[in-house]
């Protein structure tokens, strides 16, 4: 629990909350809390942030006169590691790698508690976090939610973070004169599921949606020459995300006459697989099918990015499929839980929506 800000304050108390200074773990010196236990001089630095002191805003002196009173209103600083190198990756919880023991207690004179009530918790991200495609609830980053009430918790992204959803699919081209195949659905960031958290973003830093992919194109068919013809369409782009949608596939000509037959022409019958970009930029859709300057299919979609829903497919014959819906940037589990987002510019899109898994 945090110290009392106010009244008598005794050296068990501090001892109980920033752990015995002495090796036999049941005595301290109040002198010892002016430096830490292994972890160098203060300032002490973990991923892009700083401690001051041992309770995180300079309170407790380093150096020359300490005092009790000196504690008063002080908590425990506890770091759960996102940002070291090979602590990023895919659908990742924070509670659980807090509970596995992945964090550092500023100071180092205790282990991480086991109930967080009272302490500061901050999730520091500054790798790269990504999620799984097709559902808008699935998100890259959950806070998780065994947090005990009463902990004072933020989500701290360096400037080398990033938590975003995954790109939707493109979806495939159309079979002969068929119509294409909708897009996939992008997913999310960060799901917030704690009571109130805070999220503060450096500059360089994003937290984002992973964002539709772009539907397939209609296929075309032309019946006035002897015999039919059919073009497929193209493919979708895929959404940007990460990781970012896989460009649809081109659609495929099955019936009818190929464009080496009769009433021969320039061209070739085979639609365009859609595009694949990187995380921040959609992929293009894919041409039509060309057969012989005949039967024309549609162009697939181009993938959602940042400020762009994804496209639809051209229609031709048959319909082009629908774009796939953008993920959220941030998700909370239900309207009842308080995110305060230190800046909203590095949140894309800067909204939070409802439903985490």
């Amino acid at each position: 629990m945090a110290l009392q800000s106010s009244g008598q304050i005794t050296l068990g108390d501090i001892a109980n909350e920033f752990g015995f200074t002495e090796s036999n773990g049941t005595t301290t010196k109040l002198g010892s809390y002016r430096s830490t236990n292994g972890q160098g001089n203060y300032p002490v630095s973990l991923g892009q942030l700083s401690y001051s002191s041992i309770d995180g805003g300079g309170a407790v002196p380093t150096s020359g006169q300490i005092k009790l009173s000196d504690f008063r209103g002080t908590q425990l600083q506890t770091v759960v590691n996102f940002y070291g190198s090979g602590k990023g990756g895919t659908r990742l919880n924070a509670y659980s790698r807090y509970n596995a023991g992945d964090v550092t207690v500023v100071g180092g004179y205790r282990p991480r508690p086991s109930n967080t009530s009272g302490t500061r918790v901050k999730i520091h991200v500054n790798q790269s976090i990504g999620s799984e495609k097709n559902s808008v609830n699935h998100c890259a980053l959950r806070t998780g939610n065994g947090w005990n009430s009463g902990t004072t918790l933020s989500v701290d992204v360096g400037s080398n973070g990033r938590i975003q959803g995954a790109g939707g699919n493109g979806g495939a081209g159309s079979v002969n004169n068929g119509s294409g195949s909708p897009g996939g659905n992008g997913s999310s960031g960060l799901g917030v599921e704690y009571t109130e958290t805070a999220i503060n973003i450096a500059s360089g830093g994003v937290i984002a949606a992973g964002f539709g992919g772009g539907g397939g194109g209609a296929g075309g068919e032309q019946t006035d020459k002897p015999g039919t013809r059919y073009a497929a369409g193209g493919g979708g782009g895929g959404g940007a995300g990460l990781p970012v949608g896989e460009g649809g596939a081109k659609g495929q000509r099955t019936a009818g006459l190929s464009a080496g037959s009769s009433n021969s022409g320039p061209g070739t019958d085979a639609s365009l697989s859609g595009g694949t970009q990187g995380s921040g930029t959609a992929g293009d859709g894919g041409g039509g099918g060309n057969n012989a300057n005949e039967a024309g299919g549609a162009s697939g979609g181009e993938g959602g990015q940042a400020g762009e829903a994804a496209d639809a497919g051209d229609d031709g014959d048959g319909n082009g499929g629908a774009g796939g819906s953008d993920g959220s940037a941030i998700r909370r589990t239900n309207g009842n839980i308080v995110v305060d987002i230190n800046d909203g510019s590095r949140v894309v899109p800067n909204s939070v929506a409802n439903g985490v898994s």
